[in-house]
């Protein structure tokens, strides 16, 4: 598999240097996590440059009144829900073998309902969650008190910042933050290949 050639980059507009930066990608569009709570879910189509960092072809007010959109909405993947298949004959337990339950895309509040992000990624004992400001929270599971629509924490902020990283520190598996976009498509998102990009044409799933 070939990594997403925008994610975890910084994201500019033309007349804004420091947009935020790539939390996920995916066949069409970036995820942009910015500053004061900002999120902008924005087309693959409207970026003009990629280097070190991801230049948008479009004004700051321009990115803002067209794709700024609440930053706890959920983030995209190509996770699906098994009760749409054709057959519509999936019994629980297969549903429970094939999609388990998981913190996978939550969003993580503290205990007096503060925002912290999203989970990007989930082991056995913690959660990798990336917030706002560009934070990154590796937090145990222990410190989870409840679980609905939200991960809610036990903990309040600044107690929550005895477990921020370094964005760019390894996961906690020891494999390389790269994998976090690999994960939202492992089934044919492959990112788009260097000769296709000038076209603005892409991958898409047979």
């Amino acid at each position: 598999m070939v990594s997403g050639k925008y994610f975890n980059k910084g994201v500019k507009a033309l007349d804004e240097p420091d947009l935020g930066h790539v939390v996920r990608e995916t066949p069409d569009k970036i995820i942009v996590f910015g500053g004061k709570n900002k999120r902008y879910d924005i087309p693959i189509s409207k970026i003009q440059q990629v280097g070190a960092n991801v230049l948008i072809g479009l004004n700051h007010d321009e990115i803002n009144s067209q794709y700024s959109i609440d930053r706890d909405s959920p983030l995209p993947t190509s996770r699906k829900d098994p009760w749409g298949s054709s057959d519509n004959q999936i019994d629980l337990a297969t549903y429970e073998g094939r999609y388990p339950q998981s913190l996978f895309n939550k969003g993580v509040r503290a205990k007096n309902e503060d925002s912290v992000g999203h989970v990007m990624k989930e082991t056995n004992d913690k959660i990798v969650v990336f917030g706002h400001f560009d934070y990154r929270f590796d937090i145990p599971k222990s410190e989870i008190i409840a679980v609905g629509m939200n991960v809610i924490l036990g903990i309040d902020f600044p107690e929550i910042f005895k477990y921020k990283v370094d964005k760019n520190t390894p996961l906690p598996t020891g494999e390389s933050l790269e994998k976090l976009n690999d994960e939202p498509y492992p089934e044919y998102y492959h990112g788009p290949r260097d000769d296709q990009e000038e076209k603005g044409e892409f991958l898409h799933p047979k």
